[in-house]
């Protein structure tokens, strides 16, 4: 499943053994942006799955060989199908198996016949829901950067790539300074207030090509592909200026981070020890107090060297 494809339009696979059918409902798809696909039965459909991503499946209910509840049955079981959209087509006249398909979990059922204009449209319906979905679980309610679970996935891919084709970048993690005392004195609306503030700021100033995201709380992580440490260091005075002014303007309030630098894959080379190193290190920046640290991996944890 791919939240990149799905706003291009996506692949779609139709899973249908009458040809005029199929000439028609390519057609009408083609003509809305879709990538099209087809099988003529269901064993068919597998084995375009196993050779093709696809991002929805429109099937007939009762198709050949495998039919479409079984087809998405065996789909289901597999981590990398399992996500697959699922629309049939059930003649109009079996109500029975409209509900039972219905009750299944699948997205959508479509009655024969059907306008294909109607088609198109209820799997662009189906499609937004899903999109909405992608977008609230991928996103951080509060600060609109990404969530944990998504960033880290999002991480690791890039990570692994830059691995692969001997590339670098930076990691930053920052943390706003006092924030337990802000929520305190001023109320848990100010705080998010604060965050929110925050948040504009650190996507007002990163590129298309950075991942950033709400790491936890107050804590927000950042990777800079293709970025050397004194790039970082830029960033991060550039942030705490406009992040000062926009606090002071917004609550006259004086808002300070302090954050954590670390260099890949000089320091790291996997996400598990970035993680665990820029969390070290700027829990150490903390103790002492100072703007910032940067991991040094000739060191041992204890003796970090801090950067000012």
């Amino acid at each position: 499943m791919s939240y990149y494809n799905f706003r291009k339009g996506g692949t779609v696979l139709v899973v249908e053994d009458d040809a005029n059918i199929l000439v028609v409902v390519r057609e009408y798809l083609s003509r809305a942006g879709f990538q099209v696909l087809s099988a003529p039965s269901g064993w068919d459909a597998l084995k375009v799955l196993r050779e093709q991503a696809v991002d929805a499946i429109i099937a007939e209910q009762t198709v050949s060989q495998v039919d479409g509840s079984s087809l998405r049955e065996k789909c289901v079981l597999k981590p990398e199908t399992r996500e697959i959209l699922f629309l049939f087509l059930v003649p109009g006249s079996q109500t029975e198996n409209q509900v039972r398909a219905l009750r299944s979990g699948i997205d959508d059922v479509i009655t024969k016949p059907f306008d294909p204009i109607v088609l198109v449209a209820r799997l662009q319906a189906v499609l937004e829901r899903r999109i909405a979905y992608l977008q609230m679980v991928r996103v951080d309610p509060l600060t609109r950067m990404l969530n944990r679970p998504t960033l880290e996935i999002e991480l690791a891919a890039e990570i692994s790539r830059m691995v692969r084709y001997d590339r670098n970048a930076s990691m930053v993690l920052i943390d706003a300074d006092h924030f337990a005392e802000l929520n305190q004195e001023s109320g848990d609306a100010m705080g998010d207030l604060m965050l929110t503030c925050f948040s504009g700021v650190i996507l007002k100033n990163i590129r298309n090509v950075d991942i950033a995201g709400r790491y936890h709380g107050e804590k927000f992580l950042m990777l800079l592909p293709e970025t050397p440490m004194e790039g970082c260091q830029i960033l991060a005075s550039r942030i705490q200026e406009q992040l000062s002014a926009v606090a002071d303007s917004v609550a006259a309030y004086p808002m300070t981070f302090t954050c954590a630098l670390l260099h890949m894959p000089e320091h790291a080379d996997n996400l598990e020890d970035a993680l665990a190193r820029i969390e070290h290190t700027l829990a150490k920046a903390k103790e002492q107090k100072v703007d910032s640290l940067l991991w040094e991996p000739a060191f041992s944890p204890e003796e970090i060297t801090p950067v000012l």
